[in-house]
């Protein structure tokens, strides 16, 4: 029977199996790619990526971790969210997600004391700790606060127009999502002149931060791990002094962060270990940060803890320090942490070139077992600079990386050095002269050189 229709059927039948197998294979290859390949995240911010600070904080995760992500399954950016914590998962075995819609599931919401989607509740350890948001961001510095309980205090001193580690922050979005909340795409602003991102990370980290006035009562310090000096701006008294240099005298451990040309009154602290504070600001024609010969940039460290994986630092302004006339104190040993080149100056006086010591660490032993043997001692980090640390300048380079890592140095916290906590920042270009240089010349010498000669030689070949 081989009638029009038939042959027309048949041959129809003909086209439509191949296009069934090819339709076939695409889907059966697609599922596949999806549970043993994953995803591929094209996205110009990379959304739906773990970035490489994740990946470092999920290398560390060595404890259970169970976190309960509430969400509403209608919302595209706490679905995605779900799918990044998905991703946590993948990275390490012991992170264990959970995805419950609370309209849905109200007695586990009641459980974990959540009212709304949007929160997570992270657990380990007989732990627990709720976060709001759902970026990753929140989930990383999630991870980092449920693991590390450290119970130690930062003390930052005030009433000396020190740079304030409560300042003013809010919370924008990158752009109008109209009314669906995105979750992804936040910005924090701070504060230019204040310190909110040192107290964010530090807090991330798992210390407490207060701030204490170094007049008030016989201890002022009592209570605090690490006494920060964040760039006072009026003199210390001599009281606050004697509060200080006793605290270090027990035991204790600060940060000076001293601004140049600034009567800070500190130096008396300073005598104590056999240092001198030269106030005066210094100018690095050789290494600096963009067009500004008075911010040195540095990039080679001495091998130290807290210089470890640093990137390179720079200190809008600064000044420098020098072992007293008479030498150390009996008992200090120093570890210079930042040098400048060897062409920098005092600021006025270009025939004084040599290196600067713009920060170092000072130790005191106390009693007679050496500290790295154990024993008791005092320490003091000394910078030459404090603008380094705040708002406007913390997340370029490495600067903030830098303030951190001596925090935890100093608080015995090594094992936290590694760990940076995120921010919500938009993202940007920073160079230092060098760069700044080098791509003025590629982008305008170089390359227009070469399309010239290129230009000739295609000139020549054809006359």
């Amino acid at each position: 029977m081989n009638t029009p229709r038939f042959r027309g059927w048949k041959g129809g039948l003909a086209l439509a199996l191949p296009l069934l197998a090819v339709l076939s294979l695409l889907v059966a290859a697609n599922i596949w790619a999806y549970q043993n390949l994953g995803r591929l995240d094209l996205t110009s911010g990379r959304v739906y990526s773990i970035g490489p600070e994740t990946l470092k904080v999920l290398e560390g995760v060595d404890e259970p971790v169970d976190i309960t992500w509430f969400y509403d399954v209608r919302n595209k950016s706490m679905v995605d969210a779900l799918g990044l914590l998905r991703q946590y998962q993948a990275a390490n075995d012991n992170i264990r997600v959970q995805g419950v819609d609370p309209t849905l599931q109200p007695a586990e919401a009641r459980r974990l004391g959540v009212q709304f989607a949007g929160s997570a509740v992270l657990q380990s350890s007989g732990r627990s700790l709720t976060i709001n948001g759902g970026t990753e961001t929140d989930f990383t510095n999630g991870l980092i606060r449920i693991l590390n309980q450290t119970n130690q205090t930062v003390c930052f001193t005030e009433g000396h127009l020190e740079a304030n580690p409560f300042s003013l922050k809010q919370l924008d979005d990158l752009e109008d999502h109209g009314e669906d909340e995105n979750l992804v795409a936040r910005t924090e602003v701070h504060e230019r002149h204040g310190m909110s991102m040192v107290n964010d990370a530090l807090q991330t980290l798992g210390y407490t931060v207060r701030t204490v006035l170094p007049s008030q009562g016989d201890t002022p310090f009592r209570g605090c791990d690490l006494v920060v000096v964040a760039g006072p701006r009026r003199a210390f008294a001599s009281n606050e002094t004697r509060h200080l240099t006793r605290y270090l005298a027990e035991g204790g451990r600060a940060v000076l962060m001293l601004e140049p040309n600034v009567q800070h009154g500190l130096q008396p602290v300073l005598d104590t270990f056999g240092i001198v504070h030269h106030g005066q600001a210094v100018i690095d024609p050789s290494r600096h940060y963009q067009n500004d010969r008075g911010s040195p940039a540095v990039s080679d460290f001495p091998r130290h803890a807290i210089m470890r994986n640093l990137p390179a630092v720079f200190f809008p302004g600064t000044s420098w320090f020098t072992p007293a006339p008479q030498g150390l104190a009996e008992a200090v040993s120093v570890s210079p942490l930042v040098l400048s080149s060897d062409s920098t100056h005092p600021d006025g006086q270009p025939d004084l070139r040599e290196a600067r010591t713009l920060m170092l660490l000072a130790t005191r032993r106390i009693g007679d077992t050496p500290v790295s043997g154990g024993g008791e001692g005092a320490s003091l980090l000394l910078v030459g600079d404090a603008d380094f640390a705040t708002n406007r300048h913390y997340p370029v380079l490495g600067n903030g990386v830098l303030f951190v890592n001596a925090v935890n140095y100093l608080l015995q916290q090594e094992k936290l050095i590694d760990i940076r906590p995120r921010h919500y920042q938009s993202d940007s270009v920073q160079l230092t002269n060098t760069q700044m240089r080098f791509s003025f010349f590629l982008a305008s010498v170089l390359m227009p050189l070469l399309a010239i000669m290129f230009g000739v030689f295609l000139w020549w070949r054809r006359r």
